[in-house]
């Protein structure tokens, strides 16, 4: 380390702001700038992280103005120190310049803020190991050099929100506008373009890729990327050659993201898919940056330093790597429970009132559903086994609801709302900007999940009773005795118990039914299983060949129904052991299976039952019961509808306002369709 010829610290301290020389902050400063580091690169680089850190550091200096933020202020005074003492500027100069004939831009350029791993599973255990081992040595990387200085997303934010004059004039006075430097971004990117070019080459010949696009390799846009990224570096005037490639690279992943639909997706090719897509968008910005085009070039370089920046923290980041990697997945099964969500959107008063007897076939099967479950708590089975028994148990009933054609009213709002989100999506991309016809969908969505409420719980009351009455005459008792007629009643007080926690849990179960039903639908897709089962060998010589394809078509169409209902079921018997084996007490509370509990409680009561403590509140439950319910699987389905679209919560707020304008205005449509025919 030297010494350098500053002022000294009392002098420094009150020049640049403090009225006792023992203040701590322009003291640290004071000594950081003084002692500078000779030929030594790690010297160096610490040197560097440490005046870097030191306008990150907690505590204000004494001439910080009002409304300017700590790390603000620090940079003020470091810019003022620069400019005021020449020595220090000077100095870092010294510092930056010696680093830069040392250090390559290669890694920053073609590595961060990019998938860095083939497959998801191996690039999530490369971030979780980059968040716990120790920060490797710089060595001549200057990735490694940035990623000591851009630590925290905090840090990230403030950079770049700096104003332009601001950013100017730290880039000049850390002498970053030297040729050295542009010398050696340039051959940085020189470099990371003809890595980025082979990298992405190799995703996009890939096998699966090739077949899902339905391009040959020979033709594939590919195979001669790399060669055209050559033959650019040389010269640079053919970098339309090299956009054009780009643009037709991005045309075969449009076709691999398409073909989706019809492959199905899984999260290894999601990831390749998006993986290559971010390797294109660096490759397209570095041709750019590399171009005889001076603009292109200044614009290029600036969308560079943003992503280099942001990638430098999120390139540890798992919820980063989650988000981009199942935001298309989301989105494809957010689209195929919408597929079934149409079918809970009623236009007409015929089409409402078969919904209401849909829903009324489905409360008559919660009436038994209900008893059967008294049964299996009446047989005071280990917790697993009953777990088993009682998910068991709502499976059948809620498959028998799917092949009877009966609905249950409470599975509906987490499929419209997927309905919903794509409605969004598409008024948003369409000139029209008018909301009418989204509220259009609301209002139908709003009158056919009243249809489908009133339909199972005004069908499950009766046929409780009926069952009840059937035990009277037969057995000479009523289905429940005293003590559970008790239980019932105060452990459904919707204040005096957990009854509205428990309601959350069941809508939340609700909205992950719908996911798995698009899951599961997705798996069938992926596995071919559709086509495995219409050309299996032993089917067809069982049923015919026939036969055997309606058998498959008839699976297909069913499957994802089968899989949303029999996965609820469970979910429904096994959340409560779940949380139990954590030591939290929670239940499900699902509205009709609450009215079907209520209705065999009262039955015991029979006449007594106005003097019954506590039913009142029972009863109240149940509306309760039934809007939590509603809300939160269609909240939850909604945002991540929203958000696999890119749709946040201005789409959200500009829809919630339409409607309540429409409601005010307009409130008959969200109960009542109208008698024609839409």
């Amino acid at each position: 380390m030297e010494e350098v010829d500053l002022l000294d610290r009392s002098t420094f301290v009150t020049r640049f702001g403090a009225s006792d020389v023992r203040e701590p902050v322009l003291g640290r400063l004071h000594t950081l700038l003084s002692t500078q580091p000779q030929d030594d690169q790690d010297a160096h680089i610490e040197w560097l992280e440490d005046v870097v850190g030191w306008v990150f550091e907690r505590g204000a200096v004494p001439s910080r103005r009002p409304n300017e933020s700590e790390r603000d202020a620090r940079l003020r005074v470091l810019l003022e120190v620069f400019d005021e003492v020449p020595r220090t500027r000077e100095g870092v100069q010294r510092v930056v310049g010696q680093l830069t004939a040392r250090l390559s831009a290669t890694r920053l350029l073609c590595v961060v803020g990019l998938p860095r791993q083939p497959g998801i599973l191996r690039e999530a255990a490369s971030r979780v190991a980059d968040n716990v081992l120790p920060a490797p040595p710089v060595g001549n990387d200057l990735a490694r050099l940035l990623e000591r200085l851009f630590t925290r997303r905090a840090v990230v934010r403030w950079f770049l929100d700096l104003a332009q004059p601001v950013r100017r004039r730290l880039e000049l006075s850390l002498g970053l506008d030297a040729a050295a430097v542009d010398a050696m971004m340039q051959r940085g990117a020189r470099e990371a373009a003809l890595s980025l070019a082979t990298q992405v080459a190799a995703i996009g010949l890939h096998p699966s890729f090739l077949q899902a696009s339905g391009v040959s390799p020979s033709e594939s846009p590919f195979s001669r990327l790399a060669a055209l990224v050559l033959g650019f570096l040389k010269d640079q005037s053919a970098w339309a050659a090299v956009d054009g490639c780009l643009a037709d690279c991005r045309e075969v992943l449009r076709l691999v993201r398409d073909g989706l639909d019809t492959t199905g997706i899984s999260l290894d090719l999601v990831f390749d898919l998006e993986r290559a897509r971010a390797l294109l968008r660096r490759l397209g910005r570095l041709a750019a940056a590399l171009s005889d085009d001076e603009a292109r070039r200044d614009v290029a370089w600036t969308h560079l330093e943003r992503e280099l920046v942001v990638g430098l923290v999120e390139q540890k980041s798992l919820g980063a790597l989650w988000r981009s990697t199942t935001t298309l997945l989301a989105r494809r099964i957010a689209e195929r429970t919408s597929s079934s969500g149409e079918h809970y959107l009623t236009a007409s008063r015929a089409e409402q009132h078969a919904m209401f007897d849909s829903a009324a076939g489905g409360g008559a099967l919660t009436a038994l559903m209900v008893l059967l479950k008294f049964f299996i708590s009446w047989a005071k089975l280990p917790l697993l086994l009953d777990s088993i028994a009682v998910g068991l148990n709502y499976a059948w009933g809620f498959v028998a609801m799917q092949f009877a054609h009966f609905s249950l009213a409470t599975k509906q709002p987490s499929m419209t709302a997927a309905t919903l989100a794509r409605g969004i999506e598409e008024r948003t991309d369409s000139t029209d900007t008018t909301l009418e016809p989204l509220v259009d969908l609301v209002a139908s969505a709003s009158r056919t999940q009243l249809a489908a409420l009133v339909g199972n719980v005004g069908t499950v009351i009766p046929v409780a009773v009926f069952i009840d009455v059937i035990a009277q005459v037969t057995v000479g008792r009523h289905v429940l005795d005293a003590e559970t007629a008790e239980k019932v009643v105060s452990v459904h007080h919707p204040f005096a118990s957990g009854t509205l926690v428990f309601a959350v849990a069941t809508g939340v179960c609700l909205w992950l039914a719908s996911i798995l039903s698009g899951a599961v639908e997705n798996w069938f897709v992926v596995n071919e299983l559709s086509g495995a089962l219409a050309s299996n060998r032993w089917l067809r010589r069982l049923v015919g060949r026939e036969k055997a394809r309606a058998l498959a078509a008839k699976v297909m169409t069913q499957v994802a129904a089968f899989g949303g209902n029999a996965g609820f079921g469970l979910l429904l018997g096994f959340m409560p052991l779940g949380f139990r084996l954590v030591g939290l007490p929670m239940d499900v509370r699902h509205v009709t299976f609450v009215m079907g509990q209520v209705t065999y409680a009262g039955m015991f009561h029979g006449a007594a039952l106005p003097t019954v403590a506590g039913f009142g509140w029972a009863l109240l439950a149940v509306p309760l019961v039934a809007s939590i319910n509603f809300g939160v699987s269609f909240a939850l389905a909604l945002v991540v509808a929203l958000r696999s679209r890119g749709l946040g919560l201005k789409a959200q707020l500009a829809l919630g306002r339409a409607v309540l304008r429409r409601l005010v205005k307009e409130p008959r449509p969200f109960f009542l369709a109208s008698k024609g025919t839409a």
